[in-house]
């Protein structure tokens, strides 16, 4: 006697009737988990998210690779920080290309993170 298999539709209708929805999570790039001193690395993931009783999980499918964390996560944090040191040489010469102050070149480049360019599109398109 053989086995009666349910279609695809059966299975959505029977799932929902259990209060179960799936769904998939579209425009995914890469997937991370991080641990202590290790992150795994999900790259092209296929990720869907599965609601029951109010409750959302992940269902994660793809090419997975290993990778050291170097240094403690506060210290990646603090690098990214705004309070970073601008050069003065730096300022000047996006003042002078853009017209603005010394002050207002200086707050440009750390709103871009110091990029010399994105400082200079940004004041001259304001």
């Amino acid at each position: 006697m053989g086995s009666r298999r349910m279609s695809p539709r059966q299975i959505a209708r029977l799932m929902k009737k259990m209060g179960i929805e799936q769904k998939e999570v579209t425009g995914v790039e890469e997937v991370i988990f991080r641990f202590k001193d290790r992150e795994w690395v999900v790259t092209r993931p296929q990720v869907m998210l599965i609601r029951q009783a109010g409750v959302e999980s992940y269902q994660v499918t793809g090419e997975k690779r290993e990778r050291a964390i170097r240094g403690e996560p506060e210290e990646r944090e603090e690098k990214q920080t705004p309070g970073m040191e601008i050069p003065v040489e730096d300022a000047a010469l996006v003042a002078q290309q853009t017209g603005a102050s010394i002050e207002e070149a200086m707050q440009a480049l750390r709103e871009t993170e110091g990029d010399l360019a994105a400082a200079i599109l940004k004041l001259k398109h304001r």
